[in-house]
This record gives structure tokens, C-alpha cells and sequence, in this order.
């Protein structure tokens, strides 16, 4: 025999809806809670890169050198140190990776580098960061003037662009300027590989700048004496 509920009594009616509604808020509130279980689960961290360089091997000194430098941090537009790392769709848009960013600020990180090629090719007495409270001879500074992941239809490029001159904080008069970009096909696909195809373009970059450095300053700056 089927069982009908519409033929219970009255108050067995009462007693199933009360029932009724105490399984659907139950219900409810399992199903939310399931949701928040699944978005906790599903929740994504960002991840953090840094630019690696090798260690730079020291150049033999040369006789007589240009005196102390200090290197200032370089500056940037504020979409390339705001943290995301950055990607070109297009020339005239700009993207950001939402979960992938930088651990330390790429113009810390690439005034470091500059700071270590430069002292390597022992163009000066000594080379000191930004940080330095000592007074120097002459001071480098710089902009980031790019530094991003460029898409073009199936290929994709890692670009870094920088500007820089040298100072002498004696006469105030600009020793050496230059700029430099350096374009890195990125073989893989990836955050990593772009980070990878970065790092590659700001050593090219860096070089072709200290190299054009030293050449300038063969030619004309006359060296400091040494105390």
C-alpha cells in the first residue's frame, strides 16, 4: 500500500511541515558551507620571481682609476615597479599578471647588477649603492625604461630598455649617457621562462651600457687621483 502524506491528520501536518523546513535550512546550510570548503580550496597565492644574474668575473685594474662612484637606484614608470610583472598584448595595451610578481623591486634588483658589472670592470677606485652616505666622485643613475614580456601573434619577446649617465659631482658636467634595449625570444612558455628571457635581456642591456661606458671614458674623462 502507498503511503500519501495528504491524507495525515491535522496535526501530523503540521509536525511533517515543521520537519520539511528544519531538512531545507539544514540543507542550506550545508550547501554554503560546501561553497566556502570549495572556494578555501581553491584559493590561489601569488607567486614571487626574482632576476638572476651569474656572478661577474673581475677585470684586472687598470693603472690609474676614475676615482669612488656611487650608483643611485634607477627610476621607472610606475606600472613596471608597482609589483605585478607586466605583458604587452598589443603596442598600445598593457597587462599585468594578476598572481605573478616580483619578490623585490626590479630597478633594486638591476641598479645591484649594474652596480656589480661596473665594479667588475674596475673602472673605479670603489663602487657603492644608493645607500651610501659617503661623498663620491661621480654618481651613475638611470631609468627602467621597459622591462616586460611582448607578445607578437605566436611569438613572445622579453624586453628591457634603460637610460643612464655618469656624473661628475665635481663640475656637475655629464661624463657619459647612453641607452640601451636588448630583445630575448622566450622559449618557454611560461611565467618562468619569461622571467628567464628578462633576466637575459637586463644582462644584455646592462653590458652593452657599461661597455659603452668604459669605451667613452678611455677616450676622454681624465682619471682622479688616488689619495
Amino acid at each position: 500500500m502507498e503511503s500519501h502524506s495528504d491524507d495525515a491528520a491535522p496535526g501530523q501536518k503540521g509536525t511533517a511541515m515543521t520537519n520539511r523546513r528544519k531538512r531545507a535550512v539544514h540543507a542550506a546550510f550545508a550547501l554554503v558551507g560546501a561553497l566556502a570548503i570549495s572556494a578555501c580550496g581553491s584559493a590561489r597565492y601569488p607567486a614571487y620571481y626574482t632576476l638572476h644574474f651569474e656572478p661577474s668575473t673581475q677585470a684586472r685594474a687598470p693603472e690609474r682609476s676614475m676615482g669612488t662612484l656611487a650608483i643611485k637606484e634607477l627610476r621607472c614608470p610606475d606600472y613596471l615597479c608597482e609589483g605585478r610583472i607586466v605583458y604587452r598584448p598589443t603596442p598600445a595595451e598593457v597587462g599585468f599578471y594578476q598572481h605573478h610578481r616580483w619578490a623585490v623591486s626590479p630597478r633594486a634588483m638591476i641598479a645591484q647588477y649594474l652596480a656589480e658589472r661596473v665594479r667588475a670592470r674596475s673602472l673605479f677606485v670603489s663602487v657603492s649603492g644608493d645607500e651610501s652616505r659617503m661623498a663620491a666622485d661621480f654618481v651613475l643613475s638611470g631609468t627602467l625604461e621597459r622591462l616586460e614580456e611582448v607578445d607578437e601573434a605566436r611569438h613572445v619577446a622579453a624586453v628591457c630598455s634603460i637610460s643612464a649617465q655618469l656624473v661628475d659631482t665635481r663640475t656637475g658636467a655629464v661624463v657619459w649617457s647612453g641607452t640601451a634595449t636588448e630583445r630575448v625570444s622566450v622559449e618557454q612558455r611560461d611565467v618562468a621562462g619569461v622571467v628567464t628571457g628578462l633576466a637575459a635581456a637586463v644582462r644584455a642591456t646592462v653590458d652593452r651600457l657599461v661597455a659603452d661606458m668604459e669605451l667613452e671614458l678611455g677616450r676622454g674623462a681624465a682619471p682622479r687621483d688616488v689619495p
